[in-house]
């Protein structure tokens, strides 16, 4: 009845969505692959152990979705399929919070189980775990968390249990194979020595899987030399009776083969061995030869180690050398860098002294500044007017300043000595600001805080004040354009 209901209430809702005349092929394949996906992912969240009902019913309608679809049946009925499909696994997702929490332990218990091959080593244990998994996961959909928390419990011993039984029989079974192979041969009667050696040790295997059944590493170890002893045993069962039967004929053969073995061995060590005093004195000359072969190895292995220390100087040599010839090209592109400054400098400071004739300025470098002696820049006595007949003059400051559109300029008013102080410095102040507002009023490239004006008095003497030659050197308006 449940069913019944659903499925109609999918038809209605299929009824409002589609137009009529418009279900066609086109999504109907992603539709289904859309389903298929759910699946897989509510595989991988365990959702076909927490809802095994709803999972199943789910899985029922992907597959009748992919048979229609193969058999080119109606969309509509296709992808009434896939909408119910996608319904039972809405119902299932309801659980998964919860069933998580309840099969926790269980859904653990089942991962290490199959890590260990369960079900193909310990098939019923695995099945009759596999079937309580599916009663807790019944119980979860009904709401009776109780009874799936014990089923669940249930489950996660059976899955321990088989999971064990899966190491053991992963673990040990060459090695019972091989046990049973060498009882096949009598081995407990004409080897007993080696197969109690065997026997031992695969019941040491057996002792450490039950004191830890993670401890499959070292149980394996011991299993293979048990399964190595058990093969080893019924060979030597084997060849004692075959010389038991008649001593007098087969003893001599089965000494004779036993010393083409050896004699094969010592010809691959290049020893030419001899069998007249037995065997003793063969062992040790096959042992010498080892040893000598192990120092070799030794003494080879150490000058390997030897070569890898040289390389890995030599390495460590090239990276510092290479770091140093990256230092050296940085150094290599400063140097140029600046040498292609200092030209260009050069080459500047060329084009400026070019600018003005011999009586007019003076251009020098000072560093990272470029001073302009303005000399022919007279003003009146006492006065800081500038007169028609410096136009010229300041025209090629102009034409020099325009080199350098950027540069901070500072223009320096200078005096002799004559007159006292006080008017000498208020005098170079006012011819330093006459010159920066002619400069202003006549570039307009230049800005407000690019030009600086300053007066120095009499402080700042080139030459002597005691001459009127001197006296007229120290009157002077500097230009000083800080370069880039």
């Amino acid at each position: 009845m449940h069913r019944l209901i659903r499925r109609t209430a999918v038809l209605v809702l299929l009824a409002l969505i589609v137009p009529f005349g418009g279900a066609s092929a086109q999504n109907i394949d992603d539709e289904v692959e859309a389903l298929n996906t759910r699946m897989e992912d509510a595989r991988s969240n365990h959702l076909n152990l927490i809802a095994p009902r709803a999972f199943r019913e789910a899985r029922d309608q992907l597959n009748d979705a992919r048979e229609m679809l193969r058999e080119g049946d109606k969309i509509a009925d296709i992808r009434e399929a896939v909408q119910e499909g996608q319904a039972s696994l809405n119902e299932a997702m309801k659980l998964q919070d919860i069933g998580n929490v309840i099969l926790e332990d269980a859904i653990a218990a089942r991962s290490d189980a199959l890590a260990a091959r369960a079900p193909e080593f310990a098939t019923e244990q695995w099945r009759e775990a596999q079937d309580v998994m599916e009663d807790a996961g019944r119980e979860i959909e009904k709401g009776d968390q109780n009874d799936a928390r014990d089923q669940a419990r249930e489950a996660t011993q059976l899955y321990r249990r088989a999971e064990l039984t899966a190491i053991r029989a992963d673990v040990l079974g060459r090695a019972r194979e091989a046990r049973s192979a060498a009882r096949s041969a009598e081995a407990e009667e004409w080897a007993s020595k080696t197969y109690q050696d065997a026997e031992s040790k695969l019941q040491e295997a057996e002792s450490r899987l039950q004191g830890d059944r993670y401890g499959r590493a070292s149980a394996r170890e011991v299993a293979e030399a048990a399964t190595d002893q058990f093969v080893h045993a019924r060979d030597i069962s084997r060849e004692a009776q075959q010389v038991d039967d008649d001593v007098e004929e087969n003893f001599e053969d089965a000494r004779l083969t036993i010393e083409q073995e050896v004699a094969r061995v010592a010809s691959e060590l290049n020893r030419d061995v001899s069998f007249a005093e037995g065997f003793g004195p063969v062992a040790d000359e096959l042992v010498a030869a080892v040893q000598s072969l192990n120092a070799d190895r030794e003494n080879l292995q150490e000058s390997l180690a030897d070569r890898q220390r040289e390389i890995r100087r030599l390495l460590a040599r090239v990276d510092s050398m290479d770091a140093r010839l990256a230092e050296l090209e940085e150094r290599e592109q400063e140097v140029t860098a600046e040498l292609q400054q200092r030209q260009e400098r050069e080459r500047t400071l060329r084009r400026a002294r070019g600018v003005f004739g011999e009586d007019e300025a003076e251009v020098s470098l000072r560093g990272d500044e470029m001073i302009v002696r303005m000399y022919g820049l007279n003003f009146p006595v006492g006065s800081s007017e500038i007169r028609p007949a410096n136009f010229s003059l300041l025209t090629k400051l102009q034409q020099v300043l325009r080199e350098f559109p950027d540069a901070p300029i500072t223009i320096e008013g200078h005096t002799d000595s004559r007159g006292n102080d006080a008017t000498n410095q208020r005098l170079s102040d006012e011819r330093a600001t006459a010159v920066q507002e002619y400069l202003m009023a006549n570039m307009s490239s230049l800005s407000s805080d690019q030009v600086d004006a300053v007066g120095y008095g009499e402080s700042r003497p080139l030459a002597s004040n005691e001459t009127e030659e001197g006296r007229a050197q120290n009157r002077r308006i500097d230009v000083t354009i800080s370069l880039p």
